[in-house]
Parts: C-alpha cells; structure tokens; sequence
C-alpha cells in the first residue's frame, strides 16, 4: 500500500474555523489566506520548509452560482485577469516546482460540476502545468483528518483533464 502524498493546507479564513473545529483533530497544519497576495505569501514562506513532495490544497467555500473556490472575497475564476496573471506569475516564477508540488486540488463545495469550474481546473492545470482537482460533492468535516484531506474520500476529486 502506498503512502499518501503530504498536502500543504492553505484555507480561506472565513472557512477555516467553522469548517475545522470540533472533538476530532482535523488538518492541525493549516495556513490562511484571505487573498491571492497572502497565498503567494504562504508559498513564499513554506520555501524554507520545503520536504517531500506534496499536493497544494487550496480550501474555502466556493461560490453559489457558478461552484468556483473562494479565497476570502477571490474566486478562483481564470477567467478574471487578475486571477490569471496571479497563477501565471506563480508559473513564471516556479515556485510550485521550487516547493515540490505535484499537484493542486480546489477543496470547496462541488468545485468541478459546473461549466466554469470545469473551465477553471482546465486553465490552471494548463497554467501551471500540474494536475489540478475539483470535488465533485460538497464537501464535509468528515472529509479531512489531521492531515488534511482524507485520501479515503479521493473518489469524489476529478482532475482537469477528464474535461478536455
């Protein structure tokens, strides 16, 4: 059996609280970021730390409408130039392959069921040129561990390419 791949757990503040406290210990190592400036923050500060590989988990509430994953007030959305120049500036950069990442998953409430999140996990993935993961159910406190996601549950993630 092998051994899951580590995640580096980022998760939108206004969710991360509500969505991880309780009696169970769940995903104890947990970093905020409100917007896209505090991700790139995050990334730049894990520099140090960097171990094996891992997957980037991106965690929040996704938007009502079109599913997409929220940052604070930021949905993920490669379709808002902002967003865009924001992940291709992480690309150019190579800070994900600098931290070892492998993948990155879009941990939010049916993140890739719509048109526009289907869209999104496509133009990140080719982006960054990693896999990219959307969930395809809303997603639970019963759905991480103290880890982070729980690899028990990766029937419910779908990668970008399934979409193409």
């Amino acid at each position: 059996m092998s051994t899951p791949v580590p995640s580096l757990n980022v998760a939108s503040p206004d969710c991360a609280e509500a969505f991880f406290a309780g009696r169970a210990a769940r995903c104890v190592n947990l970093r905020h970021a409100g917007s896209l400036a505090e991700l790139r923050t995050v990334l730049e500060g894990h520099l140090n730390t960097v171990g094996s590989p891992a997957t980037l988990d991106l965690l929040g509430h996704s938007t009502r409408e079109h599913h997409l994953l929220r940052l604070g007030d930021t949905p993920i959305n490669m379709l808002d130039p902002t967003v865009a120049r924001f992940f291709h500036a992480l690309a150019e950069a190579r800070l994900l392959p600098r931290l070892r990442i492998t993948a990155v998953r879009l941990l939010g409430c049916e993140t890739a069921v719509t048109e526009a999140g289907q869209r999104t996990l496509r133009m990140l993935a080719r982006t960054l040129d990693l896999p990219v993961f959307g969930t395809l159910k809303p997603l639970l406190k019963s759905h991480s561990t103290a880890d982070g996601f729980n690899p028990a549950f990766t029937h419910i993630l779908v990668e970008a390419s399934a979409f193409s």
